[in-house]
């Protein structure tokens, strides 16, 4: 999906190289389950390399299938003919626009994946047409997307997570506001009405009528590091060799990240339209699919029962609240069937309920030999878990589950293995030739704060840990710092980095 990246340009692009076409005459249809292929999340800038190589493939059997009818007609070879802004050229200037094959062309196959694609990159004639109006506002997000009919709704949030509603004078909010709708499944509270500032007012008054007990505390940011230690939590090896003797001349240092927000420029919003028992829902999701995975668990529904469309937003490195508003606006339509409902958070909303990057406390220690070379070096990390993504598991993560009268439970966000770029671990293995390693992951399972996944992960803290360490032994060693880092480097493409 496009967040903003210029992947959709890029993909153009692609199936342009392939066809022989200008990127104009390429049109993309935003990612829609029931239409588009399953491709999991949008992340891990790996959409060119998995997206594009098969839109690269399938071009290049669907200009092989022209090329192969259009020979038949001019009665040539297949290597006799050339294309150019679409139209395929044989001998003798016979030429033929892939409009006029089409009737003799079915596309309704089974790719075999046996074309040769031509090659060529991309075709950069429009590499980015999208520029223009986000630089001039004239494209439009999912905020400036508007139905017929359509309602605006408003969540009002527990003030503390867990936080139970213990009171609601019902009576004073509807004579307060006779043309909302108020909605309520247990601490889940929210309202539909006819346009966005009547919706504002009565947000307002329903924080006045509502009244909550409990909830859960959160950190307190001076002593971030000891109840990061202290928590409870799972411990594995992520990576061992060697031997650890009890080291002398040890360098201990301690690093911390706090939780960190995304700050989206454009907060969350989702349209969603319940009509005849099925759900649409309009969103700026970064996994179409994963996202109908977990509003099929909490409305009881069978995936083909509900439509999550792709919609533009301000783009995000990682996990924000776009599932979650798309959950909201989904609860909020379910009371007025037949119209869309458009729920966008606030600027509170998006800095205090989306789920943030995991804070880390890392303690990296290290000991030098005689010669001046790194001997042992220990690694260790206590972290939330870095991904909570929906469409993961069999209990949906999705924020507002967590409120309804039958509510789905909190989980604790999960590390990826590092197989698959890992969590909080990913980069805590140096890139350096260290003889004794140890590196010990200890995810803490209490989660006062949601985390999920944020740009790059746990390696921002792991990679600044490290090299931070790496200077002082450089300096302990009375070497250079590119020096000492080469002289623990053999790989040919670390060094040449560093070079």
């Amino acid at each position: 999906v496009e967040l903003g990246q210029g992947l959709l340009a890029a993909l153009a692009g692609i199936a342009a190289a392939e066809l022989g076409l200008p990127p104009s005459a390429i049109r993309f249809r935003s990612a829609t389950t029931g239409l588009s292929p399953d491709e999991g999340v949008t992340s891990g800038s790996l959409s060119v390399s998995h997206c594009g190589m098969a839109i690269r493939q399938a071009s290049a059997e669907a200009r092989a299938l022209f090329v192969a009818e259009a020979a038949r007609r001019f009665d040539c070879s297949a290597e006799a003919i050339t294309i150019e802004d679409g139209v395929l050229q044989g001998p003798g200037n016979l030429r033929l626009g892939y409009g006029e094959l089409a009737d003799s062309v079915s596309l309704d196959r089974d790719a075999d994946g046996l074309a040769r694609p031509l090659g060529r990159g991309t075709s950069n004639d429009a590499l980015r047409p999208d520029l223009p109006g986000r630089a001039f506002g004239t494209r439009p997000f999912i905020h400036d997307i508007s139905f017929p009919d359509m309602l605006h709704g408003r969540v009002l949030r527990p003030p503390r997570a867990g936080a139970a509603l213990v009171a609601l004078d019902e009576a004073a909010f509807r004579e307060t506001h006779p043309e909302a709708v108020l909605v309520q499944d247990g601490a889940f509270l929210g309202m539909v009405c006819p346009d966005e500032r009547a919706a504002e007012r009565a947000l307002a008054t329903l924080a006045k009528a509502a009244g909550w007990a409990g909830g859960n505390d959160l950190p307190v940011p001076a002593t971030l590091e000891a109840w990061l230690h202290s928590a409870k939590a799972e411990t594995e090896t992520v990576a061992a060799r060697g031997e650890m003797p009890a080291g002398e001349n040890l360098i201990t240092r301690r690093f911390l990240k706090p939780f960190i927000a995304h700050g989206s420029v454009a907060p969350s919003c989702a349209i969603a339209e319940w009509r005849d028992g099925r759900l649409s829902v309009l969103s700026h999701t970064q996994g179409v699919y994963n996202l109908r995975s977990d509003l099929a668990l909490v409305f009881g529904l069978p995936p083909e029962d509900i439509i999550v469309e792709h919609a533009e937003s301000a783009g995000c490195y990682g996990h924000n609240g776009a599932d979650d508003v798309a959950l909201d606006a989904a609860l909020l339509a379910r009371a007025v069937p037949g119209r869309p409902v458009r729920i966008r958070w606030s600027r509170e909303d998006e800095l205090s309920r989306s789920p943030f990057g995991a804070a880390m406390l890392i303690e990296v220690s290290a000991a030098l030999d005689a010669s001046g070379r790194i001997a042992q070096w220990r690694h260790a990390i206590w972290s939330n878990g870095h991904t909570a993504r929906p469409g993961r598991a069999s209990t949906p993560v999705l924020l507002a589950g967590h409120d309804l009268a039958r509510p789905f439970a909190r989980l604790a966000a999960v590390d990826p293995p590092l197989s698959s770029g890992g969590g909080a671990q990913r980069n805590a293995v140096p890139a350096y030739d260290i003889p004794n390693l140890q590196v010990v992951k200890n995810r803490v399972l209490e989660q006062p704060i949601r985390t999920s996944s944020l740009r790059s992960l746990g390696a921002i803290g792991n990679v600044f840990a490290i090299e931070c360490l790496m200077d002082e032994l450089a300096e302990r060693a009375g070497r250079d710092p590119l020096a000492f880092r080469l002289a623990h480097l053999a790989d040919p493409r670390a060094r040449a980095v560093l070079e």
